[in-house]
């Protein structure tokens, strides 16, 4: 069969449309693997404050799930206040990031209960009943192990923690101790990074990595100045992401309530080595997701079922102080 110049004019022109599309995808595909892990140093961040309204007294309700305020910064001196609104007691436990008790509350059900601190520092509040503080070993970490709350194989939530956290600051928003001061004792085990005992977490300049064979941030507990840049690695043999949560902060200054909730550009950590930058520039709690293996649900995160550190949640949090010592 013969073909016309016409006709075989008409046929070239579809076979380099598609040659361009496909060269189009490719270029485009390159520049997303190629951006994707990495972010400027001054990321746009909207800051964004308010009042839930005036009937707010700032009571933390708890709401079986999870509680209704998941984060929390509070001024050394005021009170953090609960209630139990279910037909059932809450017995609420407070510890700090690495699992110390600090207060144990019995919370009948319609009661309340408060709790005063008497130091700086980053706390959990969780459900003991549905909720405990678990850890488990990081590979290749010389015995280092991580510490999280996690949801209890009973509860009729799992996998699912009810939990909280508070960060305890002074009114400028400073007062807990940079993590550059923390020692092994504090955060032992030998980092994947140095590969060093002596403050393993915390170099020049700061950074939270994904450790092989395991997902989760470490530390879980980051505190940095604010304007400081914080590297992020990723070891493991997955692809993770470093992306702002969705629940608010409520600031707690002696019963006085605001709200604050800070968005950045999250950045997809890719696997084997990959890489990022962020720089917070305003003081305050940030309660960071990865949001490949968990997600929100009911006051409170949930982890993906194929997710490998099933059932923790893979999060971290930041806390940001201002760029002097307040």
């Amino acid at each position: 069969m013969s073909t016309t110049p016409g006709s075989r004019k008409n046929q070239f022109w579809p076979l380099l449309s598609l040659l361009i599309l496909i060269i189009a995808g490719l270029v485009v595909g390159w520049v997303y693997m190629d951006l994707s892990g990495r972010v400027s140093p001054h990321p746009q961040q909207s800051f964004w404050t308010g009042k839930k309204g005036s009937e707010w007294t700032g009571i933390i309700r708890f709401e079986k799930t999870g509680f209704s305020q998941m984060n929390v910064q509070l001024i050394l001196g005021s009170t953090l206040k609960f209630s139990n609104p279910s037909q059932k007691a809450l017995d609420l436990k407070i510890v700090t990031w690495r699992g110390k008790v600090a207060s144990e509350l019995h919370i009948p059900a319609g009661g309340k209960a408060q709790w005063i601190p008497k130091t700086y520092g980053v706390y959990d509040f969780y459900d003991a009943t549905t909720t405990t503080f678990g850890s488990f070993t990081i590979p290749g970490s010389d015995g280092e192990r991580a510490y999280q709350v996690v949801a209890r194989k009973s509860s009729p939530y799992y996998p699912a923690p009810a939990y909280g956290v508070v960060a305890v600051t002074n009114a400028n928003g400073g007062g807990i101790p940079l993590s550059s001061h923390y020692g092994p004792h504090e955060v032992p085990g030998v980092s994947t990074l140095t590969g060093k005992h002596f403050r393993p977490f915390m170099n020049q300049p700061p950074w939270i990595e994904v450790p092989g064979g395991t997902m989760t941030f470490k530390p879980w507990v980051v505190v940095i100045r604010a304007d400081t840049p914080l590297q992020l690695y990723n070891y493991d043999g997955m692809d993770h992401s470093f992306f702002p949560g969705v629940y608010p902060v409520m600031l707690d200054d002696h019963g006085r309530i605001n709200f604050y909730h800070v968005s950045f550009q999250g950045i997809v950590l890719h696997k084997n080595g990959g890489r990022g930058q962020i720089m917070f520039h305003r003081p305050g709690m940030y309660h960071i997701l990865c949001t490949i293996h968990s997600y929100p649900w009911g006051f409170t995160y949930k982890s993906h079922h194929f997710f490998g550190g099933f059932p923790y949640i893979m999060d971290v949090i930041v806390i940001v102080e201002p760029a002097k010592r307040a």
